[in-house]
């Protein structure tokens, strides 16, 4: 007598983006974030004016225990913003 195989599916763990992102500007011209909780990765954005151009610099992408930091020319500087994946 031939038994058949079951198989077993493990459940995946939950996840969920990045939550509680918000920037700060500690000094002229910087960007730092900071995510509360969630899983996934982060990282700063800052936005400056070349002319009528405008034009990003982004901070390293961190796991959301961690800070990411960028900075801008303060003259030009224009805003900042949180990009999450994962």
């Amino acid at each position: 007598m031939a038994l058949g195989a079951g198989t077993l599916a493990a459940a995946a763990p939950a996840s969920a983006a990045p939550v509680g992102c918000r920037p700060t500007y500690p000094y002229s011209g910087a960007v730092t974030t900071y995510c509360s909780g969630g899983t996934g990765e982060h990282r700063a954005v800052c936005l400056y004016r070349d002319g009528q151009t405008v034009l990003k610099n982004f901070g390293a992408w961190v796991p959301t225990t961690a800070s990411s930091s960028t900075w801008c020319p303060p003259a030009s500087m224009i805003g900042g913003n949180v990009e999450t994946r994962g």
